[in-house]
């Protein structure tokens, strides 16, 4: 190879081929790179350099939050300032993190001032991530922030103003150790758009009132105090619903359930339903149960914290599954068991406890498995009443016991595929 063929090998490796790309495929690849990476783009080229600072989407999560740790608060805000100041146009997308940056109030101020200034610059989705000790108050500047669509919040205070005319174009919302502070007696957020809202972790959200006739999921777990469910009474477009509380069933909770058997009762189009042990509590204390044959004509997969010692837990766990005639998905937790409650043992030995057969139920798992004898007649009857079952999974609570191994290995199976797992649990929390 002579000089001029090497020269043209080198000049053709070196092409650039990406510069030439279309700018929504830059802004593709970009996302995929961490600020600091991507801001070393700039110095590539005069194009770069004006590419990366017209990129929507600046995600400062915990990935750039690790380049400071052991450095001063100071570098960091510095460090935010200059992304922000060269910044030219929209910001679309801000993801901030600040988790053991800012703990001190005095410093809340630095983060007013990044959340006006993306506020005032169109931003779409907004995630905030604080430090855990609850005392950030969201700046107005959220609230007054029109153009917002997605946004996520983790450890703040949320007191909205008086009076707040909502979301207006929000349509996910995401809350995460979030104390809710009434401006007046009820904390209204009206979201005419909002189809996903998780609660967790939160606080003082026995005075949320969420006005969203277009609610598709709802997810509320772990939470310190009651959400208070009449505000979704409207809400006929549900299809999730994911609820775990926890606290204690008493006679101050009639209304509670009344509003929860209406919720269900009025939710036509719900697919996926998670309950606790606390909501099947709730629940299971009417006598009669309101729910009827094919009520939840829609719900495919059903997720329920169950105690075995109670006869009112498994009645009302069998007649949420008689009333759903297309359940395909079953997934029952155990809260508790005991083998001295002899009424149990001959309501779930009566065949008439489950006569009709669940033609759609496919999969079932069941975990924290103890092996008592009401769990064993549970999985019995499931297995003799499912002639589509494909997999059952039972995860024991403690060792592998050979002998009662042996025993479900000898129950009687209405479906020739159903396939039988045993195991040892393994709390990996995911339904």
């Amino acid at each position: 190879m002579n000089q001029d063929e090497t020269r043209c090998v080198i000049e053709g490796d070196s092409e650039d081929r990406i510069s030439g790309l279309p700018k929504n495929v830059i802004d593709h690849i970009l996302e995929f790179i961490p600020v600091k990476d991507a801001a070393r783009t700039s110095i590539l080229s005069r194009k770069w350099r004006y590419i990366w600072a017209t990129f929507p989407e600046l995600v400062l999560d915990n990935g750039f939050r690790q380049n400071f740790i052991g450095k001063l608060k100071s570098d960091f805000t510095e460090a935010v300032n200059c992304i922000l100041l060269l910044h030219m146009g929209d910001i679309v997308k801000f993801v901030l993190d600040t988790k053991g940056v800012f703990t001190a109030k005095s410093s809340y101020a630095i983060i007013d001032r990044w959340i006006l200034y993306v506020t005032r610059n169109g931003v779409k989705m907004l995630t905030l991530r604080t430090s855990n000790d609850d005392t950030y108050t969201l700046p107005l500047s959220i609230f007054n922030c029109s153009t917002l669509t997605y946004l996520e919040l983790s450890n703040c205070v949320f007191k909205p103003p008086n009076p707040f005319i909502g979301f207006q174009n929000l349509i996910a919302l995401h809350l995460k150790g979030t104390t809710f502070v009434p401006a007046t007696s009820f904390c209204v957020i009206k979201a005419p758009l909002l189809a996903k809202l998780d609660l967790i972790l939160c606080r003082g959200t026995q005075y949320l009132n969420i006005v969203s006739p277009g609610l598709k999921f709802l997810v509320f777990r772990d939470s310190h105090s009651y959400l208070v469910l009449d505000c979704f009474m409207n809400c006929k477009n549900i299809t999730l619903l994911k609820l775990e509380f926890n606290g204690v069933v008493d006679d101050r909770t009639n209304d509670k359930r009344s509003t929860l058997e209406k919720l269900l009762v009025s939710s036509p189009a719900l697919e996926v339903l998670r309950l606790d042990s606390f909501f099947v509590e709730l629940l299971s204390a009417r006598i009669v149960p309101n729910l009827q044959p094919s009520t939840l004509s829609c719900l495919w997969h059903l997720h329920l914290g169950v105690d075995f010692s109670k006869m009112c837990h498994i009645s009302y766990v069998l007649q949420l599954i008689k009333s759903s005639p297309n359940l395909r998905k079953l997934h029952i937790s155990v809260h508790a068991t005991s083998d001295d409650a002899e009424a149990i043992l001959k309501y779930l030995d009566t065949p008439s406890c489950l006569e009709q057969p669940l033609d759609k139920l496919e999969h079932v798992a069941i975990n924290c498995f103890s092996s008592s004898k009401a769990e064993l007649l549970f999985v019995k009857l499931l297995l003799s009443r499912s002639p589509s079952l494909l997999k059952m999974c039972i995860d024991q609570l403690a060792d592998i016991d050979i002998d009662i191994a042996l025993e479900l290995m000898r129950f009687p199976r209405a479906s020739p595929r159903a396939e039988l797992f045993y195991s040892r649990y393994k709390d990996n929390s995911v339904i």
